[in-house]
């Protein structure tokens, strides 16, 4: 569910205390989602991002790691639902690693598996299940940026994109529930998400030839695929690089790109 609503690889993270918490604008654009009874998934209805939301501990909010901006002094201390976590996911660290929720907090696990679209080489759908799409050509390399404005949009340590064929592509279901927003100019980005759950769906830019899957909401089994880590030189202090695939300060510089796509 974290991957769903948030479109990453994994979700993020941080406890606030309620008292130590403040909101300063925007309550009334907050979409509420709950889609368990443990914990809140609200987002923004403007632009999708996943916001501050109630945790099971009513002494505590439940803040996305990835809206935060600096270094706030914190740091990773665990993973929980390891057991369940994406298999292009590379853990590399010495973190303690929880097959569900870490000991102490009795709540239930609630399983979300969905089978993927028959026939397709890679399918998905959103948290709620109103919005799901499928492609006939496999992708072959996940991008993972670390911009400001991908952390912001899935409020998680960084963006995680799988590229396929824009002809390959068809919405199975849910394409007139789909949101979009650009921020202003000059920046050239573009994020969709369904606007019961917020999480995020499948975009295109311009006359791009590709259409980019949100990797952490992918129902269908991949392999491990080769990766690439864009906009390094903004990426979030609290998290650490784990693997050795190329690392790009910004965007791939273009003798790069067909090497990358191949």
């Amino acid at each position: 569910m974290c991957r769903k609503h948030s479109g990453s690889l994994f979700g993020s993270s941080v406890g606030v205390a309620r008292e130590a918490f403040s909101w300063l604008r925007g309550v009334d654009d907050i979409v509420h989602y709950r889609a368990s009874e443990a914990f809140e998934r609200p987002f923004c209805g403007r632009c999708g991002s996943t916001v501050p939301g109630a945790s099971h501990d009513e002494r505590f909010l439940h803040v996305p790691a990835g809206l935060l901006d600096g270094d706030f002094g914190a740091r990773p201390r665990s993973h929980i639902f390891f057991a369940s976590r994406s298999p292009l996911t590379e853990v590399a660290d010495a973190l303690p690693k929880h097959a569900a929720y870490p000991p102490g907090i009795a709540l239930p696990v609630v399983a979300e598996t969905r089978a993927p679209e028959p026939g397709a080489a890679v399918a998905g759908s959103c948290l709620c299940g109103a919005v799901a799409y499928a492609a006939s050509q496999a992708p072959r390399r996940l991008w993972i940026c670390h911009c400001s404005l991908c952390r912001r949009s899935s409020g998680a340590a960084f963006g995680s994109t799988l590229r396929v064929p824009r002809d390959s592509f068809r919405w199975v279901r849910g394409a007139e529930g789909v949101s979009s927003y650009a921020p202003p100019a000059p920046h050239r980005y573009l994020t969709c998400f369904c606007s019961s759950c917020g999480s995020p769906v499948p975009h295109t830019t311009g006359d791009s030839q590709n259409v980019g899957l949100p990797a952490g909401a992918i129902d269908t089994p991949l392999p491990r695929l080769p990766a690439a880590h864009l906009c390094v030189g903004s990426k979030a202090p609290w998290y650490e690089i784990g693997d050795a695939w190329p690392q790009f300060d910004g965007l791939p510089p273009p003798e790069r790109i067909k090497e990358l796509l191949s």
